[in-house]
């Protein structure tokens, strides 16, 4: 390398002047040592603004002296080098600041000729930074690994031409990968294929869906994907792109998610098929159990009205009562247990005609008039002035009437009230309230009144005799005719129950 003097020939300049000037405008890092002393003999004003210290407490000073360097090994290393290499180029090394501060530099280090002597010239820049990010990045990396690694879910990220770039361990345990097969770069389609070939995966259908299923990414993400593993596990596969192109892929064990919605149906077809047997046997049974019952009603009905003669002993017309009301009873749970098995199994129709609610809820009345427990009671009925028609079955609507005014008469005390209201709205949809002043249920009851055998186990309702078959066949029934049954109770106040029907209901007199 030519000296500095022979550089400046036609120039009347010193050297030492020269180099002044460079060091101190110079914003490189400049450092010229004795190779046989130590001693630094110039140092540029960048390294000194960096280290903190001034010109004259590094000039004249070794570095061992001012204890700049971090790692004497280093040093050591640097000295054995320049021995054999005369230059160095980019040799990392950690400084020390006056103020204990570190710093990293790299640094170029070679042999120059100054006035017919050898020095060693350290040029260099600050990477301080550098080496910062260059940590973080890795310690990103690191906390992405353990957070991967910590996932539950399988995970894995492909580029945009399918290679593999990350994936943690969750993610080769359901598939069975090795390191080596799951490793960066590796292709995802052959990975998809893989599975197929080895039976990891089992598919019911097309195979080629399965290992094409990202082809169309540029449309969009494609649907979740629900695929079975050999060990009998189930893994729901999400695939996302971002917005580089790269596609994230998620997979979740749901086996026991899948192990709960199997046995769901299984219950749920057991009891459709219990329900159907039900339904069949009561169907089978309807000829069996009412023949015999409407013959036992028959001939209690002749014996109690003596019809072929005197029975003799006063106590045989009682027990003829009872075995007759108890007989009657019995056939009235027999047809509601069979109405409400017609209306689950879908089977139970209806013989629609055009009827006069006016009509249907006179003959009601006369029905619940006659009976004993009603004699002192205040029955009031408030209908409009013209005649309601309705499109419905005549019989349905009764039985409905009569199990709703039944239920309000036998749970009100003497003396109460019943009230009975039919309403015809402005938009023709029409309403039916039933209302009593009897001993009323509690709230948390009503769903329990609603449903098939539900009665409410509370105060006087328990003196009273039923199957709780009532309410739920007259929902069912008011359901039939696209209607809605509504209940409403205070305890110790009273009950109200409240029927909804539709405009299409309703007849117009004008069409009759």
């Amino acid at each position: 390398m030519p000296t500095p003097e022979s550089l400046f020939t036609d120039f009347k300049l010193d050297s030492a002047e020269l180099l002044e000037a460079i060091f101190a405008a110079s914003g490189t890092y400049f450092v010229i040592t004795d190779p046989q002393t130590g001693l630094i003999h110039a140092i540029s004003d960048a390294w000194l603004k960096t280290l903190k210290y001034q010109r004259e407490e590094v000039v004249g000073h070794t570095s061992q002296e001012l204890n700049i360097w971090l790692g004497p090994e280093k040093r050591a290393e640097m000295i054995r080098r320049i021995k054999t290499d005369k230059t160095i180029s980019r040799f990392h090394a950690c400084l020390k600041g006056k103020d204990g501060s570190l710093h990293d530099f790299s640094v170029s280090i070679q042999s120059v000729v100054l006035q017919k002597k050898n020095y060693l010239l350290f040029c260099g820049y600050d990477i301080t930074e550098e080496i910062k990010v260059k940590n973080s990045a890795v310690s990103s990396r690191k906390m992405l690994v353990d957070a991967l690694e910590a996932m539950s879910e399988g995970f894995v990220l492909y580029d945009p031409d399918g290679l593999l770039v990350i994936c943690n361990s969750k993610f080769k345990e359901f598939y069975g990968y090795s390191d080596e097969e799951a490793k960066p770069g590796v292709v995802g389609y052959e990975l998809a294929k893989r599975d197929i070939k080895s039976g990891t995966v089992v598919i019911e259908g097309d195979e080629q869906k399965y290992i094409n299923r990202r082809e169309d990414l540029d449309k969009g993400p494609p649907k979740s994907t629900t695929v079975k593993l050999r060990d009998g596990r189930y893994l729901l596969l999400s695939d996302r792109v971002t917005e580089d192109g790269y596609v994230v892929s998620i997979q979740k064990d749901i086996t026991d998610i899948k192990e709960a919605e199997f046995a769901l149906m299984r219950a749920r077809d057991e009891a459709h098929v219990a329900n159907n047997t039900k339904s069949e046997f009561l169907a089978h049974m309807s000829h069996e159990l009412r023949t015999p019952l409407n013959s036992i009603l028959g001939f209690t009905q002749v014996m109690r009205d003596e019809l072929l003669g005197e029975l003799g002993h006063p106590r045989y017309r009682e027990y003829i009562n009872d075995v007759h009301h108890s007989g009657e009873h019995l056939l009235n749970l027999i047809n509601d247990v069979l109405d409400i098995s017609k209306v689950e199994s879908g089977k139970f129709e209806l013989n629609e005609d055009v009827l006069d609610l006016k009509d249907t809820i006179t003959a009601c009345m006369q029905i619940i008039r006659g009976r004993p427990d009603a004699a002192t009671l205040n029955i009031q009925i408030t209908v409009p002035d013209e005649k309601v028609y309705f499109q419905g079955d005549e019989r349905i609507m009764r039985q409905i009437l009569l199990n709703l005014l039944t239920n309000a008469v036998k749970f009100t005390p003497k003396d109460g009230k019943v009230l009975l209201n039919l309403e015809k709205n402005s938009d023709h949809s029409i309403r039916l309230m039933i209302s009593d002043t009897g001993c009323g249920i509690e709230e948390a009851d009503i769903p329990v009144v609603l449903a098939p055998f539900g009665q409410a186990r509370i105060n006087a309702r328990t003196a009273h005799e039923g199957t709780g078959l009532g309410l739920s066949l007259s929902k069912m029934l008011t359901e039939l005719h696209d209607g809605t049954l509504n209940l409403t109770s205070k305890i110790q106040e009273g009950t109200q129950v409240t029927l909804d029907f539709p405009p299409e209901r309703h007849v117009d007199p004008a069409s009759i």
